[in-house]
């Protein structure tokens, strides 16, 4: 690829994960929804803490192991007021660092980033810091992305006691 279309790609790619980073804090998560693709798989494996260090369990059920219906009902949960992990709502702050972009010949994109997410609710914080890798797929006929898989490897192994509520 020519510099050119690399910058061009790269900046198309962080105005994604712009746009994404404020619908997720601005908890418009219908329009986060937009951003996915029908075929998505969002997964975020459970770790462990081995001698080795922190090793993901890819064959095992994860926090999130996802589709788009189980998204979208996710999502539906959140908005009602039956989510009392989220009664009030959480004050959210993502920290999003893009780290590599790949395209691939399948035209496919896939996007290496770290994560801060700052999560606040009542006097209770919690943080998730970790890595995402992320498969993004042109829209047809646009010059934008869908997300097609999203695989995060969060840094801690036991989540707090505020319950897992929010998507990464």
């Amino acid at each position: 690829m020519t510099d050119v279309l690399n910058t061009q790609l790269w900046t198309a790619v962080e105005n994604f994960y712009r746009r994404e980073t404020l619908l997720l804090q601005d908890r418009r998560y219908r329009e986060w929804l937009e951003l996915m693709d029908e075929q998505i798989s969002y997964r975020v494996p459970v770790t462990t803490s081995t001698l080795n260090g922190l090793i993901s369990s890819e064959d095992e059920l994860g926090y999130y192991d996802e589709n788009l219906e189980l998204l979208r009902a996710r999502v539906a949960k959140l908005e009602s007021k039956l989510s009392w992990v989220e009664q009030p709502p959480s004050r959210l702050r993502y920290f999003i660092q893009v780290v590599d972009i790949a395209a691939q010949d399948d035209g496919l994109i896939v996007v290496r980033s770290n994560l801060l997410l700052l999560q606040y609710r009542w006097n209770m914080e919690q943080q998730f810091s970790g890595g995402r890798t992320d498969l993004l797929s042109l829209k047809d006929g646009e010059h934008s992305f869908r997300l097609l898989n999203r695989r995060v490897v969060l840094d801690r192994q036991a989540l707090g006691n505020q319950g897992l509520s929010v998507f990464f």
